[in-house]
Order: structure tokens, then C-alpha cells, then sequence
């Protein structure tokens, strides 16, 4: 199996949760041709941020600005919070949880 045949896959396929996981698993790079449907689906993207955190650049805007699921790609890839909505500033709770996972993030 080829993950990285996601790409050639038709439209359908490429907007299947268990599809898109299954090729992941093959060949990481497969999230940059999941169909954006997918990217709007917080449970599609919690469970893809858990293992590649820097997939969260690719999460719709309302998920990028989702707490739980930009504390869990901070698990994975510090520099995640890159990609966190600016509403999520304001939050104090999560600014403070940022702080307590990595001192030096607020850099």
C-alpha cells in the first residue's frame, strides 16, 4: 500500500476519514491532498494533529481556533501554535496551558 496514491484518488476517497487515516499511516505527507471537507471535521482533525501536530496549518479556521485541538498538536510540534487562531490569544486558560507545556513557546 501507497499512501502517497491519495493524491490520485478520486474526490470521494480523498474525503473518506478512514481513507485519508489509512494512507497517513503510509506516507504523511497524504494530508496535503485530503479534501477540505475533512479539515472542517474536528474529530478527523484531532485525531491527525495527535500524530503530526504541524498538520494543524491545514485545519479549517474554526478548528484552528478549537483549544483542545491546538493543545493537542502542541504535543506533537511546538511550533503548531503558528497556526493557532488569534481568538485563542484572549483565552486565558489557554494561554496558560500553552505556558505550562512549553515555557519558551511565547517567544
Amino acid at each position: 500500500q501507497d499512501g502517497a496514491a491519495l493524491r490520485f484518488a478520486a474526490e470521494p476517497l480523498r474525503a473518506d476519514r478512514a481513507c485519508v487515516l489509512a494512507a497517513l499511516q503510509q506516507y504523511g505527507r497524504a494530508l496535503e491532498h485530503a479534501a477540505e471537507p475533512l479539515w472542517a471535521d474536528r474529530d478527523f482533525v484531532l485525531a491527525v494533529v495527535e500524530q503530526d501536530g504541524a498538520a494543524l496549518r491545514f485545519a479549517a479556521e474554526p478548528l484552528r481556533a478549537d483549544r483542545a485541538c491546538v493543545l493537542a498538536a502542541l504535543q506533537q510540534y511546538g511550533r503548531a501554535l503558528e497556526h493557532a487562531a488569534e481568538p485563542l490569544w484572549a483565552d486565558r486558560d489557554f494561554v496558560l496551558a500553552v505556558v505550562e507545556q512549553d515555557g519558551a513557546a511565547l517567544r
